[in-house]
């Protein structure tokens, strides 16, 4: 159940006119003759994008057999070697390209479009869906396999590290747009920037529940990271701003990410009481398994929710069904009660040991595998060094 983010879409719009006319009025030494083979080649780039490859927020199967993904980074890389040579990075009547009228739908789908005049604003759109469709590559491997697991992991963490390289450079940076579209407002990005993070350590998770021994206590550090990463995300996800711009979506990811939280907390719980098994600590078992047990009936709770707003709203995807998870859920939860039991019984007729709330028990030490020095870098490819064929040379670098 690994959540399918959504692309951000625009219309098909010829930007080399407004942008040769702002070329023509801004540099007393270079004309849009100068540089029209590159304007060309920009217009040529966002229109390969926005009219074939990226024209529904879930095109993203699409989009990358078309090379979206290729055509995202090198459209992304130009814009910032645009913005190196001088084209305006802020709406200013001053020096901005005044009849520049870019606009992109929020990704989410529940606001309008806003219009804006400036080709930063351009590549955080694009940068945006770089993250989305790495995060969608990440989502569709195969985790049943150590090679799909390994790929997944490290897709996601890229995903991870873009969606974070949007926020602190180009949305909180020194030229943010105070009033973006909901979808690359700060708490939107960390919550998908987390949403990936929590998908990566739940892969890392798979990967360790894979090897040939259980290591129950390192499967619950691992468990424990997952549940507090998901609930970052969870966090974000009930952000004023989101819940107040973005209704639909803030309560059906918020369901969801409460739903694998909780779910990663039982079974975080569920491989220490394992660890107190194996130690003959019975008593801390016991409560480790009720805790379980309570765990796993709100993430059923919430697992409904998430499927009924799923249904009526439209504003969550995921991979698999969520039958599937409520099936694993109970699974756990069914498996838990039985040597609950069990155990309470022994304890009450051999062991009589106290049982300790489990508020009073040592918390699980969480291992985060996705921390961020572990992740991988910004792809080179969104970097002007990157492309082929250099773009904008005629201008001099301010």
């Amino acid at each position: 159940m690994l959540i399918i983010i959504p692309l951000k879409t625009s219309k098909q719009y010829d930007i080399r006119a407004p942008l040769a006319t702002w070329v023509d009025s801004s540099n007393p030494y270079i004309t849009s003759e100068h540089v029209r083979d590159d304007l060309v080649r920009l217009s040529s780039l966002r229109n390969c994008l926005t009219a074939g490859s990226i024209c529904t927020a879930y095109a993203h199967s699409a989009a990358i057999g078309a090379r979206g993904m290729e055509d995202c980074m090198e459209y992304h890389a130009c814009l910032l070697e645009a913005e190196k040579r001088g084209f305006p990075t802020v709406d200013d009547a001053m020096v901005g390209a005044k009849e520049l009228k870019i606009s992109w739908n929020c990704a989410f789908g529940e606001e309008e479009p806003i219009v804006r005049s400036n080709v930063r604003y351009e590549r955080a759109c694009v940068l945006f869906d770089v993250a989305s469709l790495q995060s969608f590559m990440g989502a569709t491997e195969d985790i049943s396999t150590k090679e799909g697991r390994s790929k997944a992991t490290k897709m996601f963490g890229m995903a991870a590290t873009t969606f974070g390289h949007l926020r602190r450079e180009l949305m909180d940076g020194e030229c943010r747009d105070e009033n973006p579209s909901a979808d690359l407002s700060s708490p939107a990005l960390r919550m998908c920037e987390h949403i990936n993070l929590a998908q990566g350590q739940y892969c890392a998770y798979e990967a360790a529940t894979n090897r040939p021994t259980q290591l129950h206590g390192l499967l619950g550090k691992i468990a424990a990271a997952t549940a507090d990463l998901y609930g970052s995300a969870l966090e974000y996800s009930q952000d004023p701003i989101l819940k107040a711009r973005l209704p639909d979506t803030s309560k059906s990811y918020g369901a969801h990410l409460k739903t694998m939280s909780i779910y990663f907390r039982a079974k975080a719980e569920y491989h220490q009481s394992q660890v107190c098994k194996a130690g003959h600590s019975y008593a801390e078992e016991i409560a480790r398994l009720r805790f379980v047990q309570s765990c796993c009936d709100d993430a059923l709770k919430y697992q409904s929710e998430t499927s009924v707003l799923a249904s009526s709203t439209g504003a969550i995807r995921t991979t698999g069904q969520g039958v599937a998870l409520a099936r694993d859920i109970d699974h756990l939860r069914r498996f838990v009660s039985g040597r609950k039991d069990a155990v309470e019984k022994e304890n009450r007729e051999i062991y009589m040991e106290v049982i300790i709330d489990h508020k009073d028990l040592e918390e699980i030490v969480p291992a985060n595998m996705m921390a961020e020095e572990k992740l991988p870098p910004l792809d080179r490819r969104l970097d002007p060094h990157s492309l082929a064929r250099p773009i904008f040379n005629t201008i001099p670098r301010i």
